[in-house]
């Protein structure tokens, strides 16, 4: 095989490059046994305030940036129907999304995309979004983790439904010339020449396409490789210009800590979506959460094209 980027020489990972503050970064990702929750709650919830719909949209595990595009655009579906029964009742709807990670911010953006005048709040525990799990993620597009909980043929069908989606979503944001502004970028991800079971067997070819197999591109390291083209997409930029700009467009948000499912109840919306990741489990009871640390290396920039993705194993 010939060799992968034309013979072109890219820096070779260099652990001593090591920043020296904060080099590893570790957050929980919410993997959840049977994969994403993402359906409105058949029953309306009655509280004193009145009926309450609650939409979950969690348990993303190690996928949650290369799903969210696609979930939220999910959960403008089940919003889509509830505007018409709360329309029906006479019922003025409000919106309150829990959550400013990475699930949070694209839910909200995708309904004031849909519903520019439709009330939304945004609840967190903390409001900035360096303090979010989503905020320390590397970014790539891949299902990795998550993909393990797809294996049927039916569910294999439904996540290659909410990668589509998200893939439909970041090719319109590249059109429209503000791939810079949303930290989104094509990347090459070369690894050994075994396969990535989230790119090989879960993703359609029609989103990340087949591997190219070659001489890896590194000095040191030019064994037979492959080479995935996905897209990375920044979470130091990517968050922030998600949570400026539904606060530009009237989003409101709020500090508030949830203790309890009746704590969620007790807001004064009455369309209630759950983007809480793990935290779902203590607020909801759902023992299928299951945490799972990922890890992220920082390292000092030294060279323009310094940051690729290297797939390798440790034990």
């Amino acid at each position: 095989p010939a060799h992968l980027r034309g013979g072109e020489i890219l820096p070779s990972p260099d652990f001593s490059l090591l920043r020296e503050t904060a080099p590893f970064l570790i957050g929980i990702r919410p993997h959840r046994r049977g994969g994403v929750r993402l359906a409105l709650e058949e029953r309306p919830i009655e509280t004193s305030s009145g009926k309450k719909y609650l939409i979950h949209n969690y348990g993303h595990g190690g996928g949650g940036i290369t799903l969210s595009w696609g979930c939220a655009s999910v959960v403008t579906e089940p919003v889509d129907k509830l505007l018409v029964t709360l329309k029906q009742a006479r019922e003025a709807p409000s919106i309150a999304i829990l959550g400013t990670g990475v699930i949070g911010l694209t839910v909200a953006t995708e309904l004031r995309r849909k519903w520019p005048t439709l009330p939304l709040t945004v609840y967190a525990k903390d409001l900035d979004v360096r303090s979010t799990t989503s905020f320390i993620a590397g970014g790539q597009f891949e299902p990795s983790g998550v993909f393990h909980e797809y294996r049927s043929a039916e569910k294999k069908r439904l996540l290659a439904s909410y990668l589509r989606r998200s893939r439909d979503r970041i090719v319109e944001i590249q059109k429209s010339g503000q791939r810079l502004l949303f930290g989104v970028a094509e990347r090459k991800n070369y690894t050994l020449d075994h396969a990535i079971r989230a790119f090989d067997d879960f993703t359609p070819k029609d989103v990340v396409p087949m591997h190219r197999k070659g001489a890896l591109p590194f000095e040191k390291l030019n064994t037979i490789g492959r080479e995935y083209s996905t897209w990375l997409m920044n979470p130091a930029i990517l968050l922030p210009k998600l949570a400026a700009d539904v606060a530009q467009s009237s989003v409101q948000f709020k500090q508030r800590l949830f203790a309890s499912r009746q704590d969620v109840m007790a807001l004064p919306e009455n369309i209630l979506i759950n983007c809480t990741g793990y935290g779902a489990k203590q607020l909801f009871g759902d023992e299928r959460l299951v945490a799972h640390r990922g890890h992220l290396v920082n390292l000092r920039k030294t060279l323009p094209k310094q940051f690729y993705f290297f797939s390798g194993g440790c034990a």
